[in-house]
């Protein structure tokens, strides 16, 4: 399987006019032509601002060429980039591979389940880079020492990938919260806690990780995940 993950960043001032048309145009077009689900569209609430980000799975990678046809040949997709152009400033695209541990790891059988409680949402949405070889050793650690403690004080955990097309030695990962204060609260008791400590001791001693990014995001109002 592949994670296709979409960043836009917008000119200032554009993101509500895109989004508008690309939920009432561009996202229903995609829907009945890719023939891939969507795994969530957020916008930035904290970090790159006027940024949107998107998942879309693929069991089969070769059925996105004839996807992709299919929607250029759509009228409804045509209208959605009429009614959006001028309004993006970049665009990234990278290709995710699920962990074992991830929760997604099939397109076909994705279907968002909520697990956490109210009715508001925060994306904690995390890339790490590491340095060349000391990626492995990290994420064992954190499959068999981190994740287990995350798993029992954090929230939800949406997905988890490796950069397979795009920056290597990166994983990208995203965990869903009731809101910020949520995110807060469950953070600092996982800070707190003995075996979180642990892990942090065991990774630390790989000097694996290069850098950390960390946005917060929201679901838009047309997300499959919120």
């Amino acid at each position: 399987m592949y994670i296709e993950h979409r960043q836009y960043t917008f000119h200032p001032g554009k993101q509500p006019q895109w989004i508008d048309a690309f939920g009432s145009m561009g996202f229903p077009s995609s829907v009945r032509t890719l023939g891939a689900p969507s795994m969530g569209t957020f916008t930035v609430e904290v970090g790159t601002i006027n940024r949107f980000v998107f998942l879309r799975g693929w069991d089969d990678i070769d059925t996105r060429d004839a996807g992709i046809a299919a929607r250029e040949a759509d009228p409804q997709w045509n209208d959605f980039k009429k009614a959006a152009a001028g309004c993006i400033m970049s665009q990234e695209v990278k290709f995710l591979k699920p962990t074992a541990f991830s929760p997604i790891t099939s397109a076909k059988d994705f279907a968002f389940k909520r697990a956490i409680g109210g009715t508001g949402m925060v994306v904690d949405h995390r890339t790490y880079d590491f340095h060349p070889g000391k990626m492995p050793a990290w994420i064992k650690a954190y499959e068999e020492l981190g994740l287990p403690v995350q798993k029992r004080l954090l929230g939800q955990l949406l997905m988890f990938g490796v950069t397979e097309i795009g920056p290597i030695n990166q994983v990208v990962f995203m965990w869903l919260y009731e809101g910020f204060g949520d995110r807060d609260r469950r953070r600092s008791a996982m800070a707190a806690d003995p075996q979180w400590q642990e892990f942090g001791k065991v990774v630390g001693g790989l000097g694996a990780l290069k850098q950390q990014t960390v946005m917060a995001l929201k679901p838009t109002a047309f997300s499959v995940v919120k």
